[in-house]
């Protein structure tokens, strides 16, 4: 994608976090982006805070990964908003602190829904934008504990395992239409962001680390394809 000014991308969990400093790198770069989560009052004041960076244009829209009506609604409200959708970041995700044996059923899919389904809904909902238009970028966000298991952890390691399998295969159906489809596998992440840098916690990531590298990833040539993206602190 070798100009990113006035392209489009939908952000999920664009409200704070990783969302949020993804949302405002792209918005930087001239990207309207729309971001959405759960929670309308972090998503109307980080809206605002987009919109003062006075390059890309911003817009939020509530809407629950979960649920497919909301989904398509949120990519109709982007369409309608700036015209078409070039960039999807899947980034909603959440986590549970219990052991196997104490997590319940309605635990278990509220995070396999919620990170792995919210991803596979909101995906198959910009794909046939983006086959039509013959390009797109899809980035997931998935995690370290998408590659190695962590005790207390096992519905987010199972959805983020889960997360990197359907990306593969999807990038095998998507490569011909000029698709890509990359993951990225951080480690620990300080969020929030700290406001001062004296609050930067040792040993961890920033989200600004997450939002660069989803850049770079975007200023590459179309021939490059990059396989699942581990980072971690140096």
């Amino acid at each position: 994608m070798n100009t990113l000014s006035g392209k489009t991308a939908i952000v999920t969990g664009g409200g704070s976090g990783i969302g949020k400093a993804i949302a405002s790198a792209f918005v930087k770069e001239g990207i309207n982006v729309v971001i959405t989560s759960r929670r309308d009052d972090v998503l109307k004041n980080t809206s605002e805070g987009l919109k003062a960076l006075n390059t890309g244009k911003a817009s939020y829209i509530t809407c629950d990964v979960r649920n497919q009506s909301e989904v398509a609604n949120a990519v109709r409200f982007t369409v309608d908003t700036f015209g078409g959708v070039d960039i999807l970041v899947n980034n909603s995700g959440l986590g549970l602190d219990k052991y196997v044996i104490d997590c319940s059923e309605e635990e278990w899919d509220m995070v396999l829904d919620t990170n792995l389904k919210g991803t596979f809904l909101m995906t198959k909902e910009v794909l046939p934008l983006m086959k039509a238009q013959k390009s797109g970028y899809i980035i997931n966000i998935s995690s370290q504990a998408g590659k190695h298991g962590y005790p207390q952890a096992a519905p987010y390691c199972a959805s983020k395992f889960g997360i990197l399998g359907f990306a593969e295969a999807l990038q095998t159906e998507v490569r011909d239409f000029g698709i890509h489809v990359h993951s990225l596998c951080p480690a620990l992440v300080q969020v929030p962001a700290p406001e001062n840098e004296s609050d930067i916690m040792p040993g961890v990531l920033q989200t600004e680390d997450l939002a660069s590298t989803v850049m770079f990833l975007l200023r590459q040539p179309r021939r490059i394809k990059y396989e699942d993206i581990g980072l971690f602190h140096f």
